[in-house]
């Protein structure tokens, strides 16, 4: 029989096997620009990068272009949720609604997204928005799947408890329904945020859309000093990215599994 063994000393602090790898993409990504391997014109040592990275913190208009992205991108992902949640919720709750309208949505969101996206660009224009369109059509199909299949999941028998005692459809709503999807919901709102973020910054590259997105691509294009701004305003997304999620996101869904 196998047991396992309880580590009764003091916890040893580690790093995170995500922040390890990290580490040894940057390492190697050093080494290979110091080391001549590849030109600095195509690309620039890290340490320039992370030097030019906080240049761009204390600069007013990369804030700004940021800050505009990132606020398209919650006012999309707001909007996705006040159109998609009712609608979710009837689909999960009705059969014939969903063999109605499910399929529909499976066929839009099988189209290819940036032709669509670059189509809403051409039809509202270049503004903030077509920037906010963009991100609520790209929040929809996440935030509809996982709340869908949030309300299928609900066990029958607790709709049937219910009916016993004559609870309302609001109490049945907020006590029964909402606390089982709320999981689902998380999960919707974490991945439609990311997709949106995602898609917004393509499109701000592609179609010359205002935000952090055209600044990278008007970077990159430009000279090789002009490459270390652009790679260091990826490296702004990316963080910004992962501490959304890991400050926000993560945390919420811990309290909510402790909650439940």
């Amino acid at each position: 029989m196998f047991h396992r063994v309880r580590d009764t000393g003091r916890k040893k602090t580690r790093l995170p096997p995500w922040m390890i790898t990290l580490v040894a993409i940057f390492s190697v990504w050093e080494a290979v620009a110091l080391l001549g391997i590849v030109s600095s014109n195509q690309l620039p040592p890290l340490h320039n990068v992370l030097l030019t990275l906080v240049q761009l913190g204390g600069t007013p208009f990369f804030l700004a272009r940021v800050g505009q992205s990132f606020v398209n991108v919650a006012a999309g992902v707001s909007l996705a949720l006040v159109v998609v949640m009712p609608l979710a919720l009837l689909v999960g709750l009705r059969n014939r609604l969903d063999e109605a309208i499910t399929p529909i949505v499976m066929l839009v969101g099988a189209l290819p997204d940036l032709a669509i996206l670059t189509l809403l660009v051409t039809v509202i224009g270049r503004g903030n928005v077509a920037a906010v369109a963009i991100s609520a059509f790209s929040a929809f199909f996440p935030i509809y799947f996982t709340i869908r299949q949030g309300v299928k999941e609900i066990p029958i028998d607790y709709f049937h408890v219910a009916s016993v005692f004559k609870a309302g459809r609001l109490d049945t709503f907020s006590k029964i329904i909402l606390p089982s999807i709320f999981p689902n919901f998380l999960t919707g709102l974490r991945l439609s945020f990311k997709f949106s973020w995602n898609v917004l910054l393509a499109v701000e590259i592609i179609a010359s859309v205002a935000g952090v997105g055209s600044f990278i691509s008007n970077s990159i294009q430009g000279s090789a000093h002009s490459l270390t701004y652009g790679l260091a305003a990826i490296m702004t997304v990316g963080f910004l990215t992962i501490l959304m999620d890991r400050a926000f996101f993560e945390r919420l869904e811990q309290r909510i599994k402790r909650w439940r």
